[in-house]
């Protein structure tokens, strides 16, 4: 949205999928790095061959601040990795390849600053129209959040009145990349699962989650914040996909199985990484609907 108001033409590298996991896999430096990463370097290689003048791939330290935390840092990889990019990708020949800092979650600051940025790089930028831009940007973005969380009621309020069971999808933005996410979301409601993402609807938690550990990430937050939620309802249930190789995944997973243990409800792991395979999650997610059967034999 922002750089359409400023008039350039915005060209995208299109859904992820095997193959273009495959075109970047050359310049991938560790293969500890977590698959969302690995899935970066094939966007990378195809923007270049498509032709574009310049990438627009910046550093954010910090993520928007939903107050549901102490912080709002993004992690590690989301914060610097377009430094990786930069230094193994060896072909950008004449594009250029714009990795600056940015902090959009300051909203105050970051039309001002953010046009200096584009000053440095794009001649005849005029700071007041970035401004503008950059409102109808945030915009923008409220207004998709918006819709996200209108869209998990409906889904919820539509599976409550059919007598569903409701899964939280809980992971992060990236797990509804359709090769990210290995189409599990389809599987689900295949098993006759009502499916919402953990950004749908954490918001709707009774109180924030404190949890024993420092709380300084806003993806995380969303996180307990959707296990909270499903503590709270009967027939909602919460599956928490793990990426491979994601450090800070050893605290969230030790984190939302107390707090969803603590609300009597059972707590399921699903670790993604390139292997598409999908028998195991399967056998997890049948697994999840016996012992919920068992679970009401019981009363």
């Amino acid at each position: 949205t922002l750089f359409r108001e400023l008039g350039f033409t915005v060209k995208m590298s299109g859904f992820s999928n095997r193959k273009l996991y495959l075109k970047g896999q050359s310049t991938i430096p560790s293969d500890t790095v977590c698959f969302p990463a690995k899935m970066v370097h094939g966007h990378i290689q195809q923007l270049i061959e498509m032709g574009v003048d310049a990438i627009f791939y910046p550093c954010m330290t910090y993520n928007f601040n939903e107050g549901k935390a102490k912080n709002c840092f993004n992690c590690a990889v989301i914060a610097g990795y377009p430094e990786v990019i930069e230094a193994n990708t060896l072909n950008f020949g004449k594009v250029k390849y714009i990795n600056e800092y940015v902090g959009p979650h300051e909203r105050a600051k970051f039309p001002a600053r953010f046009a200096k940025t584009l000053q440095k790089l794009f001649a005849g930028i005029d700071a007041s129209e970035v401004k503008k831009a950059v409102k109808k940007a945030y915009d923008a973005y409220d207004a998709y959040m918006a819709d996200v969380r209108a869209q998990g009621a409906k889904i919820v309020a539509e599976a409550r009145a059919e007598g569903k069971r409701i899964i939280v999808l809980a992971g992060r933005p990236y797990h509804v990349d359709p090769e990210i996410g290995h189409g599990i979301d389809k599987l689900a409601t295949s098993l006759d699962f009502a499916v919402v993402t953990e950004d749908a609807v954490a918001h709707l938690a009774s109180a924030p989650v404190r949890p024993r550990v420092l709380n300084q990430w806003t993806y995380h937050a969303r996180l307990y914040n959707a296990a909270r939620f499903a503590t709270e309802h009967r027939n909602i249930e919460l599956v928490q996909l793990v990426s491979f190789g994601c450090g800070i995944d050893a605290i969230t997973t030790d984190e939302v199985r107390e707090i969803l243990e603590k609300g009597k409800k059972l707590y399921t792991q699903i670790k993604i990484d390139e292997i598409t395979n999908l028998g195991a999650v399967t056998i997890r997610l049948r697994s999840l609907i016996g012992a919920l059967d068992q679970q009401k034999k019981e009363g």
